[in-house]
């Protein structure tokens, strides 16, 4: 069933911790998954409150400070204010590998029994970041902006992760995804990914609209409903934002 009145739906962008609530207003009724990059940001946002807000709790891994100030124990008393961890991963352009191995699994280690949704980068490594989460059983794997090859997507399709997508994205690529495993991104503000803010997902919903050859009112529709699978598969959707979840439940 279609539902015209849903939100645009973000997985995956980057707001100042400093937001004002005027600059959340203006993104109008979007629903957005804000990163942090630092267990300090996460603090900043621990207790701010948006209705179509997703605060996420993240160790960047292209953040030499973020690594620098990773604490096993500061991450875990943060995780159960946060319904989302991101942005984690690997970036094999942002130095020091060994240090990003390590946080990783550290934070792939304590996530995998939360009921939390999870938001993973993964840029010149993404075979190694699947090979990562079919060692810790996530389930609520979300590879933003994946740009593995057909056997690294097999493969991650198998660790039952979800992929976020983007208009900067390859339309081969995208073609290779299940259409079950899809949902929507900016990751504002990359300009590649062509958004004027969070939650302007109309690019990529138009480039889903030619690929799955579906109404972009089907592609929102698809997108929410892969959403709420995987919410309620990971128990992500007992931490969600109420109105949030409500708009889940009831699709």
């Amino acid at each position: 069933m279609i539902n015209s009145a849903l939100p645009a739906l973000d997985a995956h962008a980057h707001i100042a911790p400093d937001v004002t609530p005027t600059q959340i207003a203006a993104l109008g009724q979007s629903v957005v998954f804000a990163m942090t990059r630092s267990l300090q940001e996460a603090r900043q946002v621990r207790n701010r409150r948006a209705p179509g807000l997703v605060w996420g709790v993240g160790v960047h891994p292209g953040v030499a400070a973020a690594r620098a100030s990773w604490d096993s124990k500061e991450f875990t008393d943060l995780l159960g204010s946060f319904a989302l961890v991101g942005e984690i991963g690997l970036d094999r352009r942002g130095g020091d590998l060994s240090r990003q191995r390590s946080i990783l699994h550290d934070l792939l280690t304590i996530v995998r029994n939360e009921p939390v949704l999870v938001s993973i980068h993964s840029t010149g490594a993404t075979t190694e970041i699947v090979e990562h989460l079919h060692d810790a059983s996530v389930p609520g794997a979300i590879l933003h902006w994946f740009n593995g090859d057909a056997a690294d997507i097999a493969n991650a399709v198998e660790a039952d992760a979800y992929f976020s997508v983007n208009a900067a994205m390859s339309e081969d690529r995208i073609r290779l995804l299940p259409r079950d495993r899809v949902l929507c991104e900016t990751d504002f503000p990359a300009r590649k990914a062509r958004s004027r803010k969070p939650g302007d997902i109309r690019a990529i919903e138009d480039l889903l609209s030619r690929i799955w050859g579906e109404s972009v009112e089907d592609v929102r529709a698809k997108t929410w409903w892969n959403l709420r699978t995987l919410s309620e598969r990971s128990g992500a959707i007992e931490r969600l934002p109420e109105p949030i979840a409500d708009t889940l439940l009831y699709l």
